[in-house]
């Protein structure tokens, strides 16, 4: 029953078409506009050649956006620019003629009566023969910025048409040679200039801006009523399953997300801005909404389909096995192994790029993701992060039917593959009714539902801010971490603390992670610790690390460096801010504890002391977050573990400087600090006063030790210490060379491994390399020279 209502309410609105288009022209006397350009003067209508050279000569070749970047591509856009400050636009009659002009495109556009626009200049551009612009979509420039209007100037050339395409949908504009030709169109609308093969294409290119002129009466004439009793029903009815299997049905939705058909961006989403049958359906959904209770919002959805799909040719032999191909390298394998140019095996290659001729065949899966939403009161909008149900969604016009930003296909994989990833942006009205709103509003981690939980508390309704903040407990989850979600974070710690109920208030803080602390919120976490308790305060901090070992990334790096101020504030602060501050460094400590012994395990210097090295100024952090006795315990468990730690404590001291010379700069953990440079330089002053190794002596380390305990390592190891054997012949199966290469190469060893593929079985031959004195050599120097530094920044204290 769900899905009918949701289907009615769809086939309704698709009644709703506007009476105008995604696209726009008309065409006036040349006369109508009088345009000068510095440089150049008085531009005479229609333009000559000669005219058009002054114009280029006092040009620059045209950049375009592409994320935050402007870049300048001529195999992208080959096309010439002047710049708006550089051109005056006048005529006997340009303002009026210009207003009708916009009237007309407001119309043509089909957007709603209480908008007028207004044009800005962009740009003057100038096409000569074979310059083009690609296709591609404008960015908006201005939060009112709905369209592009593009004034053609009259000139004798051919080619240069202008396509605009939007929803499978296409119009070619060709510029008159005699008169201005005026086209406008939808921000959101893909459009290219088709290269010029004669002559010269000169345009004016203008942001078209909407602006509310009257306030809407919240009624465009149009019926409501069936649409309100589709609300009503799908609010009313149990949820639909997409896949049943037999189990029960469920409660009513809790919101309907209508999706509609352009593309806008945050700056751009308005109610009063919405393009053709957008505005046209939104306003009698909003009227819908109105008469069936509910609430209505504006919101961006990121969503992603994947399809069943067929390439446009047939990738597959007559026996229907499909194509690989053999680039083995071992001749043992008689080609057995298929592999595909990049080496994986029985795999086809990941394909991205244009799949419009692909033939789509059943939808195998789809995400959709609220990233953004307007405040019902009309307030702006806010961030936010909302998965939305299969039984939530509607739409007149299907994904399929409009143009991705992004296309990947799989090929054949053997137990999957041949499917086709769709993304698309699209923008959606998102209904609930009134009594849900909070909950509505709260489940897509809205600031304003925390903000409503501080006004029931501020005016002393704290029976009814528990009740409610207790709802939220079955859909309050992760929110993010970082500058995004501090906001959000900040909000429910002030709750939390005003609550003063500890499980509730556990309960609000648990979806955060750690990166998401700052100094500006350490008065509240004190005030909570206090409160709540030292218990309290350890289970809570612990949920914001996640597991030990999980990746963590850039972010986290960044959020050590400020954790010394961070605890700092917390200790100085009213309430028990070291409940927090503690498990705060532990927790810090055992994430940089469980990476350390990681890299400590692998056997590749250069690898083993990149990744220890990037460990230096985050174990520096946490050192300095610390009170004495946990950096003192810290320093003493560095100091028990192998001396290649030194490949971290050394970049850490690098990151401090130098040792404190004055009682002002000592920080709680200068002892600490003291204590791991002493160790550095017991262990350096003792690898610098080894003895040089001989010339004859090939010695290595042996190998790590052998999971498997096979009877191979053994003489792998008998090999590896001899002094005097450097080469190693050994007659060796394919199994057994690929495990002794395996045990080389984990250990980093200086060995060298060939095959030589003569006789049966191949013989594996072993040779050590020059490396075994060159590493050491340059492990001394290396060694000396942190040596003097350390004995130079960190003296060692008298005693």
């Amino acid at each position: 029953m769900g899905h009918g209502a949701r289907k009615r309410l769809a086939e309704l609105l698709a009644d709703a078409e506007p009476e105008g288009d995604f696209s726009t022209r008309t065409e006036l006397p040349a006369r109508a506009l009088r345009i000068e350009v510095d440089g150049v003067g008085e531009l005479p209508l229609p333009l000559r050649a000669p005219v058009t050279k002054k114009l280029i000569a006092q040009a620059r070749q045209a950049r375009f956006g592409r994320g935050e970047q402007t870049l300048s591509d001529t195999s992208v856009r080959d096309t010439w620019e002047i710049t708006p400050d550089r051109i005056t636009l006048g005529g006997p009659d340009w303002d009026r003629t210009l207003s009708e002009v916009l009237d007309g495109v407001r119309h043509g556009l089909g957007l709603p009566p209480t908008t007028a626009l207004r044009a800005e200049p962009h740009a003057l551009l100038v096409y000569g023969k074979g310059q083009f612009f690609l296709p591609h979509q404008d960015s908006e420039k201005d939060d009112s910025m709905v369209g592009t209007l593009v004034v053609s100037l009259p000139s004798h050339h051919s080619g240069g048409e202008l396509v605009v395409e939007h929803a499978g949908h296409s119009v070619t504009h060709r510029a008159s040679q005699e008169q201005l030709t005026f086209v406008a169109f939808y921000a959101d609308c893909r459009h290219e200039v088709k290269p010029v093969t004669t002559g010269y294409r000169v345009t004016l290119t203008m942001n078209l801006l909407a602006e509310r002129i009257r306030p809407a009466d919240g009624n465009d004439g149009s019926p409501a009523a069936d649409l309100a009793h589709c609300l009503t029903e799908h609010f009313t009815d149990p949820a639909e399953q997409r896949y049943s299997y037999g189990r029960p049905e469920t409660t009513p939705p809790n919101r309907l997300v209508y999706l509609l058909d352009h593309e806008y961006t945050q700056r751009g989403l308005d109610w009063d801005r919405l393009k053709g049958a957008d505005a046209t359906r939104a306003a009698r959904l909003r009227q819908a909404a109105g008469q069936a209770g509910c609430e209505a919002v504006l919101a961006l959805a990121e969503v992603k389909e994947t399809w069943d799909a067929v390439p446009p040719y047939d990738r597959y032999d007559y026996y229907g096995d499909v194509e690989h191909f053999d680039d083995c390298e071992d001749e043992e394998c008689e080609g057995e192994c298929l592999l595909d140019p990049d080496g994986e095996p029985g795999a086809e290659r990941r394909r991205s790029g244009d799949f419009s001729d692909y033939e789509l065949g059943d939808l195998v899966d789809d995400e959709i993701t609220l990233g953004w939403w307007t405040r019902p009161d009309g307030t702006g909008g806010e961030q936010i992060s909302l998965p939305v149900a299969y039984a939530e969604v509607c739409a007149t016009t299907e994904n399929k039917d409009l143009t991705p930003y992004q296309s990947e296909y799989e090929g054949y994989m053997g137990n999957y593959g041949n499917t086709l990833d769709r993304w698309y942006r699209r923008a959606a009205v998102v209904l609930w009714p009134r009594q849900r709103s909070f909950a509505a509003r709260a489940e897509a981690g809205s600031a304003s539902a925390l903000r409503e939980l501080q006004g029931h508390l501020d005016a002393g309704e704290l029976d009814r801010a528990r009740t409610l903040a207790q709802s939220l407990a079955p859909f309050w989850k992760h929110h993010g971490s970082g500058e995004a979600a501090a906001p959000l974070f900040a909000a429910a710690l002030h709750v939390a603390v005003g609550l003063r109920e500890a499980d509730t208030a556990a309960m609000l803080l648990a979806p955060f992670r750690v990166e998401t602390l700052a100094e500006e919120h350490a008065a509240d976490l004190a005030a909570a610790a206090a409160q709540y308790g030292r218990t309290w305060a350890h289970h809570t901090v612990s949920t914001w690390f996640g597991p030990v070992g999980a990746y963590t990334g850039a972010d986290r790096t960044a959020w050590l460096a400020s954790l010394p101020g961070l605890c700092t504030a917390l200790r100085t602060s009213n309430g028990d801010g070291d409940a927090v501050a503690a498990p705060l460094t532990e927790g810090a400590w055992r994430a940089i504890q469980h990476q350390l012994t990681g890299w400590l395990d692998v056997g590749r210097e250069a690898e083993r002391r990149a990744g220890m090295e990037r460990l230096g100024a985050p174990l520096a952090h946490v050192l300095r977050a610390c009170d004495p006795k946990t950096a003192k315990t810290i320093a003493a468990t560095l100091r028990s573990r192998p001396d290649t730690i030194l490949e971290c404590l050394l970049p850490a001291l690098r990151s401090v400087g130098r040792r404190p010379t004055t009682p002002s700069d000592r920080a709680p953990a200068t002892h600490a600090f003291s204590a791991l440079a002493d160790h550095c330089e017991t262990v350096l002053a003792t690898s610098v006063a080894r003895p040089v190794r001989p010339a004859d002596d090939w010695s290595l380390p042996p190998a790590e030790t052998c999971r498997s305990l096979c009877d191979l390592c053994p003489d792998l190891d008998a090999f590896l210490t001899s002094r005097s054997r450097r080469i190693m012949e050994w007659p060796l199966a394919q199994a057994g060379r690929q495990h002794i290469h395996s045990r080389i190469d984990l250990a980093g060893l200086p060995v060298s491994h060939t095959t030589r593929r003569q006789g049966r079985p191949y013989t594996l031959v072993l040779t050590k390399t020059d490396a075994v004195f060159t590493r050491e050599q340059a492990a001394r120097a290396r060694a000396g020279a942190d040596l003097v530094w350390l004995r130079k920044n960190w003296p060692r204290t008298p005693r």
